[in-house]
């Protein structure tokens, strides 16, 4: 998500100077407020973690429950009191209400009595959280939205598609890990586009449709936002000639097979999605210094982000050490319900 802070505070800089301590203070406030969402969902999916996340340190015994609580509570106080230090240095209520929205979203998405992540509004929601980080960045040093022809409500709006999209990808990964796991199974007369999708509610041909249309519907926007004149030929030519191709091949190859092609799309997706926002670096970056130290400082990224995914995959290939965790140990949960179903 890195990217999504950095671009968007050098684009509205503009080359100009602005009080460095305030960006700084936005860093490490937005930082915590990320931790906060990912602890939040770190603890309060540890049970069905065991088979969809078997890298969640609740599952690898790094951590226990009390203490991740406990770290969760103290997270919220520190994000809060940062939020409050803002409001005091910034004065800008615009964003003190988005980092107030944020962060709500980040914790109704998770944590009951909402968890909306087990809810049809799921993508709603995650498309939402994520197109906030951008305009959180924006507002640090930019107090207007509709500055440079509204280009972050434009970029926002088109960030909300292509996340609410790819929220659905990965309720198509639990599904398939449920799926060949035994803990759903097609009826009899049935095929696999009737199944309920893990975490949707949705059958999978309705979550498909609904994939492909936001995930698409991103990418119309942008000759558009190109014609008026608020995407710049950079950004939209890296948009349409990076992301598009691989969004396009993921969706026909899970239409034609969201089983044997399930895996395949969801890594599609995920690669067009960096894209996406190492699009929006390398243009940001590109406006202060030569292109060639943007394109190297994306690739740079790249680089660091694929050797994390390497030795701890956030979706379970390796646990933190190397040691590999079985995905299909006998689970003491319903996959729709969270509820206890036995005690193997």
């Amino acid at each position: 998500m890195a990217p999504l802070w950095f671009a968007p505070t050098i684009l509205a800089l503009d080359g100009g100077i602005h009080e460095w301590g305030r960006v700084a203070l936005f860093l490490v406030a937005v930082t915590i407020g990320m931790g906060v969402a990912e602890l939040a969902g770190t603890y309060s999916d540890r049970d069905e973690d065991r088979l969809y996340g078997p890298t969640n340190p609740l599952v690898t015994g790094e951590l226990d429950a009390g203490t991740a609580r406990k770290a969760l509570i103290v997270q919220n106080i520190v994000a809060g009191s940062l939020g409050f230090a803002l409001l005091l240095l910034t004065l800008n209520a615009s964003l003190v209400i988005a980092m107030i929205v944020g962060w709500f979203v980040a914790l109704s998405y998770s944590l009951p009595p909402f968890r909306f992540k087990e809810t049809v509004a799921a993508p709603f929601f995650h498309g939402l959280g994520v197109a906030l980080l951008p305009i959180f960045a924006w507002l640090i040093v930019e107090p207007s939205l509709t500055a440079k022809n509204g280009f972050i409500i434009a970029f926002a709006a088109f960030l909300f598609l292509s996340s609410f999209g790819f929220a659905i990808t990965t309720k198509f990964r639990k599904t398939l890990l449920a799926f060949s796991s035994g803990l759903i199974q097609v009826e009899p007369g049935a095929s696999v586009f009737d199944l309920s999708t893990v975490g949707l509610k949705l059958k999978v041909k309705t979550a498909i449709a609904l994939e492909g249309i936001a995930t698409l519907g991103a990418f119309v926007l942008v000759p558009i936002f190109w014609h008026l004149g608020i995407f710049d030929m950079a950004l939209s030519v890296a948009l349409l000639a990076l992301a598009l191709p691989f969004s396009v091949l993921a969706i026909v190859m899970r239409i034609k097979d969201p089983v044997k092609h399930g895996e395949t799309s969801v890594w599609l997706l995920g690669l067009a999605w960096v894209f996406v926002i190492l699009s929006l670096l390398a243009v940001a970056v590109a406006s202060a210094i030569h292109w060639g130290f943007a394109i190297l400082s994306c690739t740079l990224f790249l680089l660091v982000f694929s050797l994390f995914v390497r030795i701890v995959h956030p979706w379970g290939c390796k646990a933190p050490g190397g040691r590999k965790i079985a995905t299909h140990e006998p689970l003491a949960f319903s996959v729709a319900s969270g509820r206890d179903i036995s005690h193997k």
